[in-house]
């Protein structure tokens, strides 16, 4: 990963954390090895931001969340269906990470060492499954999908998106585009609309 010259230190700070977790694992993202791969001037400079190590690998974790965001919202937002907008959700998600593997081996890396309740995330809530329960029930209001528990399929999908992150982390050669149209085959057939013939249907492609 190349440190783009010209961002904002916390930036740097974020984006080296993100390079080293990938390329040496939690114990070997040390401030020193921070201080290097930014090029700062000295810890003290991330010791303004960040109190500890815990900290930073915390905010590198929504660092990495905010970039996925980023690139997943314009196509989320450009499907009019919930089964589209699911579809776009897993291929745009694992897209994402395939262009950028060293936030995948990041994520995981983090995943593994730092407490839930260290992330930040709003009093253990997880914003993605929340997200997406309400749009399966926004689906379901609308006679779009069948009737099953929103938060179930939620935390499925989130699981299955998790899975394929952490077989990434271990083999980026893996093919996540692939990967992708088979989870959106999965989920298309779990989410829609029975037709009346009984004919399971088609998946979104």
């Amino acid at each position: 990963m190349q440190i783009t010259p010209g961002v904002d230190r916390k930036t740097r700070i974020l984006e080296a954390v993100v390079e080293l977790l990938a390329e040496r694992g939690y114990p070997g993202a040390t401030f020193a090895r921070i201080v290097e791969t930014a090029g700062l001037s000295s810890t003290r400079l991330i010791t303004y931001h960040y109190d500890t190590k815990q900290e930073l690998v915390a905010a590198a974790l929504r660092h990495i969340g905010a970039r996925a965001q980023q690139f997943m919202v314009p196509a989320i937002e450009a499907e009019s269906s919930a089964r589209g907008k699911l579809a776009a959700y897993l291929r745009s998600n694992l897209r994402f990470l395939a262009e950028r593997p060293a936030y995948a081996r990041a994520a995981v890396e983090i995943a593994r060492n730092l407490p839930r309740e260290s992330t930040g995330a709003d009093l253990g809530e997880d914003v993605p499954v929340v997200l997406l329960a309400q749009l399966f029930v926004a689906g379901q209001e609308a006679g779009e999908l069948r009737r099953f528990d929103p938060v179930v399929m939620a935390v499925t999908v989130r699981a299955a998106v998790d899975a394929a992150v952490d077989r990434f982390a271990r083999d980026d050669g893996m093919d996540l585009a692939a990967y992708a149209e088979e989870l959106c085959a999965i989920f298309d057939r779990a989410i829609a609309v029975r037709p009346a013939s009984g004919d399971p249907g088609t998946a979104l492609r």
